[in-house]
């Protein structure tokens, strides 16, 4: 056999797995567009605070009263978090604490703010100078009336 049919064979078995290649992955990629499409329909079925918050109440349980505080305060303000006693500090330890301050920038945390947001916890763990202006199951948020 000469070196130049050597080189046709290979070439014609090159292009023989190219397009092998080329029909399996055409034949596949119905397959994988459908998933993203099943995905990506999925992720829009979902409300904004779902997307928001996609720990689906893990860690922030009353995802709405955080909303509520992003949307009310301003944005120069600062705010404080107090973590209640009702519930093992399992549930929230630095985890919930650390998302608040990463969604609420650009305000900053501040242990003499006005403003405050109680995970698990009841308005009388704040004081009695503290008005309630959201509150879910576990989460409150208030502002001091000072």
């Amino acid at each position: 056999m000469t070196t130049s049919r050597r080189r046709r064979i290979a070439s014609i078995g090159v292009l023989v797995v190219v397009l092998l290649s080329v029909v399996a992955g055409a034949t596949r990629l119905d397959e994988a567009l459908g998933l993203l499409d099943w995905t990506a329909d999925r992720n829009a079925a979902r409300g904004y605070l779902d997307r928001t918050f996609a720990d689906d109440g893990l860690v922030i349980e009353d995802r709405r009263v955080i909303e509520d505080a992003r949307l009310w305060m301003p944005e120069n303000a600062t705010y404080r978090i107090v973590v209640g006693r009702r519930m093992p500090s399992v549930r929230f330890g630095d985890v919930a604490p650390d998302f608040l301050r990463y969604f609420l920038l650009p305000r900053r945390e501040s242990t003499d703010s006005r403003y405050v947001i109680c995970l698990d916890c009841e308005p009388s763990d704040l004081g009695g100078d503290v008005e309630v202006l959201s509150r879910g199951r576990a989460t409150i948020f208030g502002r001091s009336r000072r």
